[in-house]
Protein backbone atom coordinates (compact mmCIF):
# COMPACT_ATOMS: atom_id res chain seq x y z
CA UNK A 1 0.00 0.00 0.00
CA UNK A 2 1.63 3.38 -0.89
CA UNK A 3 0.96 6.61 -2.41
CA UNK A 4 -2.49 8.17 -1.08
CA UNK A 5 -4.37 5.07 -3.06
CA UNK A 6 -5.01 1.94 -1.39
CA UNK A 7 -8.64 2.78 1.21
CA UNK A 8 -9.07 0.17 3.91
CA UNK A 9 -12.55 1.45 4.55
CA UNK A 10 -15.42 3.91 3.58
CA UNK A 11 -17.78 5.28 5.76
CA UNK A 12 -20.42 7.60 5.58
CA UNK A 13 -22.62 7.89 8.69
CA UNK A 14 -25.21 10.21 6.99
CA UNK A 15 -28.13 11.02 9.46
CA UNK A 16 -28.34 7.57 10.98
CA UNK A 17 -26.28 5.94 8.36
CA UNK A 18 -22.62 4.33 7.35
CA UNK A 19 -22.07 3.67 4.58
CA UNK A 20 -18.57 1.56 4.04
CA UNK A 21 -16.66 0.52 0.97
CA UNK A 22 -13.64 -2.32 0.72
CA UNK A 23 -13.69 -5.31 0.62
CA UNK A 24 -11.11 -8.13 2.38
CA UNK A 25 -10.81 -5.88 5.42
CA UNK A 26 -14.58 -5.17 5.89
CA UNK A 27 -15.58 -8.63 5.36
CA UNK A 28 -12.92 -10.29 7.66
CA UNK A 29 -12.10 -7.08 10.38
CA UNK A 30 -14.96 -4.08 10.36
CA UNK A 31 -17.74 -6.42 9.70
CA UNK A 32 -17.31 -8.41 13.00
CA UNK A 33 -17.17 -5.09 14.70
CA UNK A 34 -20.49 -3.67 13.77
CA UNK A 35 -22.20 -5.53 16.50
CA UNK A 36 -20.47 -4.06 19.38
CA UNK A 37 -21.15 -0.26 17.37
CA UNK A 38 -24.88 -1.17 16.80
CA UNK A 39 -25.15 -2.02 20.64
CA UNK A 40 -23.31 1.35 21.99
CA UNK A 41 -25.03 3.14 19.30
CA UNK A 42 -28.04 1.73 18.09
CA UNK A 43 -29.87 4.71 15.97
CA UNK A 44 -26.91 3.72 13.96
CA UNK A 45 -27.68 2.59 10.61
CA UNK A 46 -24.88 0.37 7.93
CA UNK A 47 -25.21 0.40 4.33
CA UNK A 48 -22.46 -2.07 3.36
CA UNK A 49 -21.20 -0.99 -0.45
CA UNK A 50 -18.20 -3.31 -1.11
CA UNK A 51 -16.02 -2.24 -3.36
CA UNK A 52 -11.55 -1.79 -3.81
CA UNK A 53 -11.60 0.72 -5.83
CA UNK A 54 -10.31 5.08 -4.36
CA UNK A 55 -13.05 7.19 -3.67
CA UNK A 56 -13.67 10.84 -3.82
CA UNK A 57 -15.08 11.67 0.15
CA UNK A 58 -16.50 14.98 -1.79
CA UNK A 59 -17.86 13.82 -4.74
CA UNK A 60 -19.29 10.33 -3.28
CA UNK A 61 -20.86 12.16 -0.39
CA UNK A 62 -18.23 10.35 2.67
CA UNK A 63 -17.91 11.57 5.32
CA UNK A 64 -15.02 8.86 6.85
CA UNK A 65 -12.57 6.90 5.10
CA UNK A 66 -9.99 4.60 6.58
CA UNK A 67 -7.29 4.71 4.53
CA UNK A 68 -2.84 4.15 4.59
CA UNK A 69 -2.77 7.23 2.62
CA UNK A 70 -1.30 10.70 4.55
CA UNK A 71 -1.15 12.77 2.03
CA UNK A 72 -4.26 14.57 2.37
CA UNK A 73 -6.54 18.03 0.98
CA UNK A 74 -6.17 20.45 3.12
CA UNK A 75 -9.83 19.98 4.11
CA UNK A 76 -9.14 16.80 5.53
CA UNK A 77 -7.58 15.28 8.40
CA UNK A 78 -6.54 12.17 9.22
CA UNK A 79 -6.77 10.35 13.12
CA UNK A 80 -4.11 7.28 13.27
CA UNK A 81 -6.27 3.82 14.41
CA UNK A 82 -4.38 1.16 13.67
CA UNK A 83 -1.45 -0.51 11.90
CA UNK A 84 -1.90 -2.26 8.19
CA UNK A 85 0.24 -5.15 7.37
CA UNK A 86 0.66 -7.93 4.98
CA UNK A 87 1.99 -11.39 5.21
CA UNK A 88 1.17 -15.05 3.19
CA UNK A 89 -1.65 -17.36 4.37
CA UNK A 90 -2.72 -20.57 3.15
CA UNK A 91 -5.77 -22.87 4.39
CA UNK A 92 -5.32 -25.94 6.46
CA UNK A 93 -6.58 -27.72 3.90
CA UNK A 94 -4.27 -26.68 1.28
CA UNK A 95 -1.57 -27.19 3.56
CA UNK A 96 -2.57 -30.87 4.08
CA UNK A 97 -2.75 -31.45 -0.19
CA UNK A 98 0.35 -28.94 -0.82
CA UNK A 99 2.36 -29.09 1.96
CA UNK A 100 3.97 -25.61 3.02
CA UNK A 101 7.21 -23.92 1.76
CA UNK A 102 9.89 -23.97 4.24
CA UNK A 103 11.73 -21.39 1.65
CA UNK A 104 10.72 -17.98 -0.46
CA UNK A 105 12.58 -19.60 -3.22
CA UNK A 106 10.12 -23.23 -2.93
CA UNK A 107 6.90 -20.37 -3.92
CA UNK A 108 7.51 -20.87 -7.41
CA UNK A 109 6.70 -25.01 -6.95
CA UNK A 110 3.05 -23.84 -4.80
CA UNK A 111 -0.07 -22.34 -6.31
CA UNK A 112 -0.53 -18.69 -6.00
CA UNK A 113 -3.69 -16.28 -5.73
CA UNK A 114 -3.19 -12.95 -7.34
CA UNK A 115 -4.08 -9.35 -7.41
CA UNK A 116 -5.11 -7.50 -10.96
CA UNK A 117 -6.10 -4.49 -9.72
CA UNK A 118 -2.96 -3.40 -7.57
CA UNK A 119 -0.37 -5.01 -9.51
CA UNK A 120 2.17 -4.36 -6.54
CA UNK A 121 0.74 -6.58 -4.41
CA UNK A 122 1.69 -9.63 -6.64
CA UNK A 123 5.45 -8.39 -5.20
CA UNK A 124 6.08 -10.21 -2.43
CA UNK A 125 8.74 -8.89 0.20
CA UNK A 126 10.63 -11.18 1.84
CA UNK A 127 13.69 -10.51 4.96
CA UNK A 128 17.12 -13.20 3.69
CA UNK A 129 19.78 -12.66 5.73
CA UNK A 130 18.92 -9.77 7.15
CA UNK A 131 18.85 -8.16 3.64
CA UNK A 132 15.22 -7.54 1.82
CA UNK A 133 14.51 -9.63 -1.10
CA UNK A 134 11.75 -9.17 -3.40
CA UNK A 135 9.78 -11.79 -5.13
CA UNK A 136 7.10 -11.20 -8.17
CA UNK A 137 4.61 -14.03 -8.46
CA UNK A 138 2.21 -14.42 -11.30
CA UNK A 139 -0.79 -16.72 -9.74
CA UNK A 140 -2.59 -19.70 -10.83
CA UNK A 141 -5.61 -17.30 -9.61
CA UNK A 142 -5.98 -13.79 -9.45
CA UNK A 143 -8.94 -11.47 -8.64
CA UNK A 144 -9.28 -7.75 -8.98
CA UNK A 145 -11.56 -8.06 -5.70
CA UNK A 146 -9.17 -8.63 -2.32
CA UNK A 147 -12.14 -10.18 -0.21
CA UNK A 148 -12.31 -12.85 -3.36
CA UNK A 149 -8.99 -13.28 -2.80
CA UNK A 150 -9.09 -13.84 1.02
CA UNK A 151 -11.79 -16.53 0.22
CA UNK A 152 -9.69 -18.12 -2.41
CA UNK A 153 -7.41 -18.44 0.11
CA UNK A 154 -9.85 -19.46 2.42
CA UNK A 155 -11.45 -22.35 0.03
CA UNK A 156 -8.06 -23.97 -0.07
CA UNK A 157 -6.74 -22.15 -3.99
CA UNK A 158 -3.57 -21.42 -3.37
CA UNK A 159 -1.25 -19.37 -0.81
CA UNK A 160 -1.98 -15.72 -0.76
CA UNK A 161 -1.32 -12.27 0.91
CA UNK A 162 -3.32 -10.59 2.72
CA UNK A 163 -4.04 -8.19 5.71
CA UNK A 164 -3.15 -9.49 8.81
CA UNK A 165 -5.67 -7.70 10.85
CA UNK A 166 -8.10 -9.31 8.52
CA UNK A 167 -6.10 -12.55 8.74
CA UNK A 168 -5.56 -12.87 12.23
CA UNK A 169 -9.08 -13.54 13.95
CA UNK A 170 -9.12 -16.42 10.86
CA UNK A 171 -5.95 -17.82 12.36
CA UNK A 172 -7.40 -17.84 15.48
CA UNK A 173 -10.20 -19.18 14.32
CA UNK A 174 -8.09 -22.06 12.63
CA UNK A 175 -9.07 -21.02 8.98
CA UNK A 176 -5.79 -20.13 7.86
CA UNK A 177 -2.21 -21.08 8.86
CA UNK A 178 0.61 -18.36 8.46
CA UNK A 179 3.17 -19.51 5.59
CA UNK A 180 6.83 -18.67 6.16
CA UNK A 181 6.62 -16.52 8.86
CA UNK A 182 10.30 -16.53 9.55
CA UNK A 183 10.93 -14.82 6.00
CA UNK A 184 8.00 -12.41 5.68
CA UNK A 185 8.27 -8.73 5.89
CA UNK A 186 4.99 -7.76 6.66
CA UNK A 187 5.74 -3.79 5.78
CA UNK A 188 3.44 -2.24 8.18
CA UNK A 189 1.80 1.37 7.84
CA UNK A 190 -0.21 3.67 9.33
CA UNK A 191 -3.74 3.34 9.18
CA UNK A 192 -5.76 6.59 9.08
CA UNK A 193 -9.62 7.45 9.80
CA UNK A 194 -9.82 10.25 7.48
CA UNK A 195 -12.65 13.34 7.64
CA UNK A 196 -13.48 16.44 6.32
CA UNK A 197 -12.20 18.95 9.19
CA UNK A 198 -15.78 20.64 9.56
CA UNK A 199 -17.45 17.44 10.65
CA UNK A 200 -14.59 15.92 12.69
CA UNK A 201 -16.36 17.09 15.53
CA UNK A 202 -20.03 15.55 15.12
CA UNK A 203 -20.88 13.21 18.11
CA UNK A 204 -21.63 10.19 14.86
CA UNK A 205 -18.29 10.49 13.39
CA UNK A 206 -16.77 10.40 16.53
CA UNK A 207 -18.45 7.29 18.00
CA UNK A 208 -17.57 5.12 14.58
CA UNK A 209 -13.96 6.47 14.72
CA UNK A 210 -13.80 5.35 18.38
CA UNK A 211 -14.82 2.05 18.14
CA UNK A 212 -13.20 1.07 15.40
CA UNK A 213 -9.74 2.64 17.10
CA UNK A 214 -10.56 0.75 19.89
CA UNK A 215 -11.88 -2.35 17.71
CA UNK A 216 -8.50 -2.43 15.96
CA UNK A 217 -6.23 -2.12 18.87
CA UNK A 218 -7.87 -5.29 20.26
CA UNK A 219 -7.15 -7.35 17.45
CA UNK A 220 -3.93 -6.17 16.98
CA UNK A 221 -3.37 -6.72 20.78
CA UNK A 222 -4.19 -10.50 20.49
Amino acid sequence: MSGNVRPAVTATPMRDTATFRRCCVVQHLLLPSLPGLSQKHPAVRVDLDVSDRLADMARDGIDIAIRTATVLPQTMVARRIGMLGRALYASPAYAERHGLPTHPGDLHRHQVVGNTAAPHLNHWPFVLDGEPVTLALDGAWRTNDTGLAANMVLQGLGIGRLATIAARPLVKAGQLVPVLADFVDPQPVPLYAVTASARQRLPKIRACIDHWEAWIGGQEGQ
